[in-house]
């Protein structure tokens, strides 16, 4: 074989070695991105679900005090921390605002703001 076999021969492999190592980029990266669709919509799937298991929950599987600060909170049609704290006698408003929070986080309860006070309603 020649010299310039060899160096057509050299340049033609460098020039498959590029093509494939394309293919397999693009291939990669198309996979990469069904996956990362497949992944949102098993997000999207789940935060349904969590949302409505945070309905579902029922003042059986919740704590005495929690069933009763809901049951509180839909007697006064809203509560906010001080509410609970005084109703409830709590020492400080933190953990009155841990519960209520906790609360809303299961979806048992709603939040809204007005001022620096957060009032929270049932569902």
């Amino acid at each position: 074989m020649s010299d310039v076999e060899e160096r057509e021969l050299d340049k033609k492999s460098v020039e498959i070695t590029t093509i494939l190592t394309k293919v397999k980029e693009t291939t990669e990266m198309e996979l990469l991105r069904a996956i990362a669709g497949r992944l949102e919509n098993i997000e999207k799937r789940l935060d349904g679900i969590e949302k409505g298991l945070g309905k579902e929950v029922s003042d059986d599987i919740l704590g005495d005090v929690d069933g009763k600060i809901i049951e509180f909170v839909k007697k006064n049609g809203k509560a906010c921390a001080e509410d609970l704290q005084r109703a409830f006698n709590y020492r400080g408003k933190n953990a009155a605002s841990a519960r209520l929070n906790k609360l809303h986080s299961q979806g048992l309860l709603e939040k809204k703001q007005a001022g620096r006070r957060v009032y929270y309603f049932a569902k």
